[in-house]
């Protein structure tokens, strides 16, 4: 009877503290603004992505065909990335795939212009509306601000 009693004792006590606990994952959060690239082949050259947020201009060169060990093309201080893929494959399946703001980064006003060998090869603007997000549950960090993605097509 008193091993009854202590089980039921014990049940109860799990019970409630598995009420006042709250466990959260670690999913961190992803990139703030996106503005992916719309282009069928990247040929040999030099390309320059300009991206203006916020009236604070950063510029990531990077050159054609791509060198698998080459630095990051955009200033690491600007949390803005270029995504380059392909660089371990022939040269026809290099490209640029898109600009992005990290976590943190989120600017009300946005202008991308990407250049190859000095050409205009396309040029947007956007105003990203941010939302907030929670992916590990409410209570529970990171909260995320993050805007829909934009696509930028760009001339061959």
């Amino acid at each position: 009877m008193t091993t009854k009693l202590v089980l039921a004792a014990l049940l109860a006590g799990l019970l409630a503290t598995g009420c006042e606990t709250q466990s959260c994952t670690a999913i961190g959060c992803g990139a703030a603004f996106q503005v992916e690239f719309q282009r069928d082949a990247w040929p040999a050259g030099d390309y320059k992505v300009t991206v203006v947020a916020d009236g604070e201009t950063i510029e990531c060169s990077v050159t054609m065909p791509l060198q698998c060990d080459a630095p990051s093309p955009c200033p690491e201080s600007s949390q803005v990335i270029l995504g380059r893929e392909g660089c371990a494959l022939e040269p026809s399946a290099h490209k640029l795939n898109y600009v992005e703001f990290a976590h943190g980064k989120t600017p009300k006003s946005v202008t991308v212009k990407v250049q190859q060998d000095d050409a205009l090869l396309g040029e947007g603007v956007y105003a990203p509306a941010y939302s907030e997000s929670q992916p590990n549950g409410p209570d529970c960090e990171p909260t995320c601000k993050s805007a829909e993605s934009a696509v930028l097509a760009l001339t061959k």
